[in-house]
């Protein structure tokens, strides 16, 4: 419990794993310490290696609005 209230007074982002995944891409949420939220999608390339994107949004919602229109039809 202590550790929690701990994170919270310091300012740690908190991440919520997006529900949608592919086999290249997954994403989170993270609580943006400026207000509001940012997404993160990780995308895997063929090699291996993994790029994020991130993109800053007003209300969790939509950040999860746009992390599953990125994930859309990739399968």
């Amino acid at each position: 419990m202590a550790l929690i209230e701990h994170e919270a007074r310091v300012g740690l982002p908190r991440m919520w794993e997006h529900p949608r995944r592919t086999r290249t891409r997954r994403g989170g949420v993270v609580a943006s310490m400026v207000g509001g939220y940012t997404a993160m999608l990780l995308v895997r390339q063929p090699s291996g290696v993994e790029n994020s994107i991130r993109r800053q949004c007003a209300s969790l919602n939509e950040a999860e609005k746009w992390l599953d229109e990125q994930m859309g039809g990739d399968e």
